[in-house]
């Protein structure tokens, strides 16, 4: 019995004595993450170019952009057309080009944007109704 305390006693010490220790070894590792670059547009509706004085026409339509790094929007138009004529339209974005820019390692938290489009016609423009086409695309720089 004497031995068995003392057994347990020796065990003890010897478990009390390995919880204190210092340690051995260690050893690490670099975690890493990727989080896929994102852009969606939004709210770009039909509009109508209108006039004021029966030769320039122009209108706009504001949409929003949502991103999480930088990206390029651009525009692209085809010309307005009914079935006897074609006028073509000139675009910006923001008031600036057919392309801009986001800020790189921003957010561009659904921002608002405006696309604006004006047209110039003449006496060989046939009146009626004209219709085209304007294409907002967003990209990887």
């Amino acid at each position: 019995m004497k031995i068995k305390k003392y057994l347990i006693a020796l065990f003890a010490v010897a478990m009390a004595s390995h919880v204190s220790a210092q340690d051995i070894d260690t050893d690490s590792a670099t975690m890493t993450m990727v989080i896929p670059l994102y852009a969606s547009l939004t709210g770009l509706d039909d509009f109508v170019l209108t006039s004021v004085d029966g030769e320039n026409y122009s209108g706009s339509d504001v949409y929003s952009l949502v991103s999480n790094g930088k990206v390029r929007v651009s525009a692209t138009t085809t010309n307005l057309v009914n079935s006897q004529s074609s006028v073509t339209p000139t675009i910006s974005l923001d008031g600036g080009g057919m392309t801009f820019d986001t800020v790189a390692g921003v957010a561009h938290d659904n921002d608002t944007h405006v696309l604006t489009a004006s047209a110039v016609v003449d006496s060989s423009d046939a009146g009626g109704s004209y219709t085209g086409f304007v294409t907002l695309t967003v990209s990887t720089i």
